[in-house]
């Protein structure tokens, strides 16, 4: 053995040469190479198996991925205006005023000696509101007062003097003229001095008072002056309203119409029109329209916000949800589905009634227009139509 181990020094027996050396060392390469070969054939099954299965579903992906490219849409379909009882009335925006509405200035300058009515207060016409201290005037009343009392003490003496031939006619003229001309100027400041009591013109309600005792009041409306009070006639109401220039010519005087108030949007006062301009305002291209309202429970108040509907004859015009309408550089259009693909159609738009608006070309009753569209939607694009329950309440 010792001889054998030292013969080998320490090689592997595959290593050494000889016939029986050879021979094991040619069955360890074929073992080696057979597995390196079977790896080999087994990896390329692998890849094939999965070449084979992406293949397979290629097809599968393709269709899912035009399904998923396809949009589905909810549609719905214009109705003609005269068929929706909400849409045959135009709801135009106004304020409430009394039938009289007067600010109240003063028309002499003095100092507010009491105020007798306040916020609220009802009025009767000529009824006292405040009394003003005018010194100034009333001394100007004093002075003409003796001038006047002079003056007709002369004219009477000169008259006598005149009847007894004592002076000429043209000396009792000049008297009877200093006369006349100091009894006019007495009135005027008299006048003047009655406007020293405030009072109401009209029958009302106080709807503002902005004095309070010695303040100084200034005359007129103009400059520093400032109104005292403001009256206003509450137990009939107009407001005003702008008719847009299409509908101008159905306005009817006479014509009942709705009010609404925002607190109330369930219970409608009913008035009527009045009178209107007769003309179309050129810069807003309106007709002023003044409507008349009862308020004999004063359940309306002046200066309330108020949405007045006047009916209106919507012809053979359609109507439209306002999330149907896309907004382009060419002005308002709708996409429509025709054959299963979008068709955009350019609209012309009438009177916008909130969550509608009237169509007045472009679009027929029997088309099937897309609810809230993208703005990227185009031409020939193919959609699929959902019919649902909700497409249907939305189109009604």
């Amino acid at each position: 053995m010792t001889e054998q181990r030292h013969a080998h020094q320490g090689l592997p027996e595959f290593h050494l040469h000889g016939p029986d050396n050879d021979q094991s060392r040619n069955r360890v390469v074929k073992i080696t190479r057979n597995a390196a070969l079977l790896l080999v054939i087994l990896m390329l099954i692998g890849l094939g198996a999965t070449l084979l299965s992406r293949w397979s579903y290629s097809n599968v992906l393709a269709d899912r991925a035009q399904k998923n490219g396809i949009m589905h849409v909810l549609v719905t379909s214009p109705v003609p205006a005269n068929k929706n009882g909400a849409t045959a009335k135009l709801v135009l925006p106004g304020t409430l005023l009394g039938i009289n509405e007067a600010q109240i200035y003063s028309r002499v300058n003095g100092y507010v000696s009491k105020w007798l009515k306040d916020i609220g207060d009802p009025v009767k016409k000529g009824e006292t509101l405040a009394i003003l201290d005018i010194p100034e005037i009333n001394k100007q009343v004093e002075e003409a007062t003796a001038n006047h009392e002079l003056a007709k003490t002369a004219y009477e003496r000169w008259k006598r003097l005149r009847a007894q031939d004592a002076v000429s006619q043209q000396e009792l003229d000049e008297k009877t003229g200093i006369y006349k001309q100091t009894e006019a100027v007495l009135k005027r400041l008299r006048d003047q001095q009655s406007f020293g009591t405030v009072v109401a013109p009209f029958d009302g309600n106080v709807t503002r008072r902005n004095i309070n005792m010695g303040d100084l009041v200034n005359a007129g409306n103009t400059g520093t002056a400032q109104a005292m009070f403001t009256i206003a006639r509450t137990d009939n109401l107009h407001v005003y309203v702008y008719m847009p220039q299409d509908r101008a010519s159905q306005v009817r005087v006479g014509e009942e119409v709705e009010i609404f108030q925002i607190s109330s949007p369930d219970k409608p006062y009913i008035g009527r029109v009045a009178r209107t301009a007769g003309a179309i305002d050129t810069n807003t291209r309106t007709l002023q329209v003044d409507v008349e309202v009862p308020n004999k429970d004063k359940a309306l108040l002046p200066g309330s916000y108020v949405e007045v509907a006047m009916k209106i004859n919507t012809g053979d015009t359609l109507i439209l949800p306002t999330n149907t309408l896309i907004f382009g550089a060419g002005g308002p259009y709708v996409a429509a589905v025709v054959d299963g693909k979008i068709e955009k159609k350019k609209v012309k738009l009438g009177i916008d009634y909130g969550m509608t608006v009237e169509i007045k070309s472009g679009v027929s009753a029997q088309d099937q227009i897309i609810l809230n569209p993208r703005d990227s939607i185009m031409d020939g694009q193919p959609v699929v139509v959902e019919t649902t329950k909700e497409s249907g309440k939305k189109g009604s």
